[in-house]
């Protein structure tokens, strides 16, 4: 199973944090400039959501491992960016039909190092120099396509229940107000837009990570044919 091809494929999985929250239904609790908290947390939601662009960054964890991410998102399912994971660093691009991703060479040599010499080297040449591509249904790819679905990974902030005003702070000299519920921090923007600006949560599938470039293009390059390998499994 161990192929220079397949060895890359996996490795998009190790590490990759998935940012799926539990949700329930909305329990309208603390009044914010006469809402509710959870409805204004809401609303935040949805103003994100029906930006054109933003970007997502900071730290996801998955059972207490840290996953850094700075990735780039559009509206039309296009998605650039890097995730630094436990094995090593890797640069990601996707677009509406296909996901293509590079590691570096820490990543390279734990991929490599239980093969056989020959195919070790192999591999460890194909991971740095190459894109790997595999189409972005391929359910094995489901932690790292989450990673660049912007639907899924804001919907679980919806309804979330106790919601209760905190404190009111800025953001890059925006004036915001921190909203708590169900063991998470939001900032969320009082003036202009009231986008999500920040969501936080401690434990071992904590989050800390912030909305920004809203609105921003966002510029996907696709790899030349001549830097892909392809995955021998896809027949696309």
């Amino acid at each position: 199973m161990y192929t220079a091809r397949r060895s890359i494929g996996t490795l998009a999985l190790t590490g990759t944090a998935v940012l799926a929250l539990t949700g329930c239904l909305p329990e309208p609790t603390e009044p914010v400039s006469g809402r509710p908290a959870s409805q204004v947390l809401d609303e935040s939601v949805t103003a994100l959501r029906g930006a054109s662009s933003f970007t997502v960054s900071g730290k996801t964890m998955t059972q207490g491992v840290p996953t850094q991410v700075n990735l780039s998102i559009s509206k039309s399912g296009e998605c650039k960016g890097t995730m630094s994971l436990r094995t090593g660093y890797v640069k990601v691009i996707r677009t509406r039909d296909d996901v293509f991703f590079q590691g570096d060479e820490a990543f390279a040599r734990a991929q490599a190092q239980d093969m056989p010499e020959e195919e070790a080297d192999r591999a460890f040449k194909d991971a740095t120099t190459l894109w790997m591509r595999k189409k972005a249904s391929d359910p094995a790819l489901k932690g790292l396509t989450s990673l660049c679905d912007r639907d899924g990974m804001l919907k679980a902030f919806y309804g979330l229940p106790g919601a209760v005003r905190g404190g009111q702070t800025e953001v890059d000299g925006r004036k915001a107000l921190t909203i708590t519920a169900a063991q998470h921090v939001f900032v969320v923007a009082t003036e202009g837009e009231p986008y999500l600006l920040k969501a936080t949560a401690g434990g071992p599938e904590g989050i800390d990570l912030a909305y920004t470039a809203v609105n921003q293009p966002v510029q996907v390059d696709v790899p030349a044919d001549k830097d892909v390998v392809h995955d021998p499994d896809d027949n696309g």
